[in-house]
């Protein structure tokens, strides 16, 4: 029985850096305009499991951030954004984080955790 749960775990471990994989080629620098627009706050599995946050990058390379509190727009943040194309991904620079850019198609997520599956997508 011992041995079964390191095989499990190695194929957990398998499965989710093959799914994560299918995202941005590590090699494509991710462009400014590219990244502009509204984003909303996602979760895997179902519903953010915080309170969602409303992002909004803007062309000018300004951003808006409104927290949302309940549901309900509270405070809001705004300052400069930059993309840095660092290797193996890109991220996007914006308040007091960096955020790793992941892009499938026309798909755009801004990972705020990785580990725990947050975050934000880029809205059509």
């Amino acid at each position: 029985m011992q041995t079964v749960r390191p095989l499990v775990l190695v194929v957990i471990f398998v499965l989710a850096g093959a799914s994560f994989g299918c995202w941005s080629s590590p090699h494509r620098p991710v462009k400014l305009e590219e990244l502009s627009g509204d984003y909303v706050c996602r979760s895997a599995p179902g519903p953010p499991q915080h309170d969602p946050d409303k992002l909004t990058l803007k062309a000018d390379g300004t951003f808006v951030l409104i927290h949302m509190p309940g549901g309900r727009p509270g405070s809001k943040e705004e300052g400069k954004w930059e993309v840095v194309n660092t290797s193996p991904h890109p991220e996007v620079g914006f308040g007091r984080g960096l955020f790793p850019i992941r892009v499938k198609g026309k798909q755009v997520r801004l990972l705020i955790d990785e580990d725990l599956g947050y975050w934000y997508e880029k809205v059509r």
